[in-house]
């Protein structure tokens, strides 16, 4: 079942001389170039910024994602879109 729904929602990362970069708890990619991968995890949507990067490995079983290039800088957020004028007004 989906290796126990991604580990059960642990997520961890390694990252080896900006070079190499390990995530497991990954759910999905949803976008990727040379210069910016975004990914779905278990800890929130993941932004991982450098150059010449390119996804070596992608095992949906286990959430592993490997990733190549130079790292240059990595953030979270948590998903959600934010309300505009009119969503915040008609809470």
């Amino acid at each position: 079942m989906q290796q126990q729904a991604i580990n059960a929602g642990k997520h961890t990362l390694e990252i080896e001389n900006r070079a190499r970069l390990v995530a497991t708890g990954v759910e999905r990619v949803d976008f990727f170039s040379g210069e910016l991968i975004t990914a779905q995890t278990a800890g929130g949507r993941m932004h991982i910024k450098g150059e010449g990067l390119y996804i070596e490995n992608l095992n949906s079983e286990t959430g592993e994602l490997l990733v190549k290039g130079r790292v240059i800088a990595l953030s979270y957020d948590d998903g959600r879109k934010t309300a505009g004028v009119l969503g915040r007004i008609f809470k």
